[in-house]
């Protein structure tokens, strides 16, 4: 790297913006609700985007939030946007009310779809219920990602159901490549450097 601003700035991924990718918080993206954060992009049109943080584990079960849902999973903070709303991402593709976002990834369920999680009646089925999305105005995103707050790479079923929630932000970011390794090493909270 050059100078200092080489070393702050996300370097352009190549990977184009749309549904079904994920945007990884720069390290010094000192937000609250986006440090360190990994969101899952469950909408990108021209009105509107909207995506799920992945790795904001609540200290909380699903059934302690949303009582009409018997389910003792975690549960995770999806957004700040909506957080009484419910999401919920899956890996079953007999959900008609659920939308494709990647290969064996889905958003979006039904009734029976959550019998089927309470019941643990497909013990392949992987999920995750999520409180909130994070929204973004028309350019807003593309504005965020020009001013070196967001990296925009590929997601995976593995990435987005098997990796805990706290080891998620350095995975993604390990996979982006040497350019990004420096990540790592910068402070979650960059003043207590």
């Amino acid at each position: 790297m050059e100078h200092y601003n080489d070393y702050l700035d996300a370097q352009p991924t190549g990977v184009t913006l749309e549904t079904g990718r994920i945007l990884i918080s720069t390290p010094y993206f000192n937000d609250p609700f986006f440090n360190h954060s990994v969101v899952l992009l469950t909408d990108y049109e021209e009105e509107h985007t909207a995506g799920l943080i992945l790795n904001r584990q609540l200290p909380y079960t699903v059934r302690e939030v949303v009582n009409e849902i018997k389910v003792d999973d975690s549960i995770y903070f999806g957004g700040p946007v909506l957080t009484d709303a419910v999401f919920l991402l899956h890996n079953f593709d007999s959900c008609p009310e659920a939308s494709q976002l990647l290969p064996h990834v889905y958003v979006g369920y039904n009734p029976v779809l959550l019998s089927v999680i309470e019941h643990h009646a497909i013990p392949n089925l992987k999920h995750k219920f999520l409180l909130g999305y994070a929204g973004w105005s028309p350019g807003q995103l593309e504005d965020e990602i020009a001013h070196n707050m967001w990296a925009v790479a590929p997601a995976s079923h593995s990435l987005v159901f098997d990796t805990p929630a706290d080891e998620l932000w350095s995975r993604a970011v390990g996979r982006l490549g040497k350019e990004y390794e420096h990540w790592l090493k910068i402070p979650k909270i960059i003043s207590c450097n």
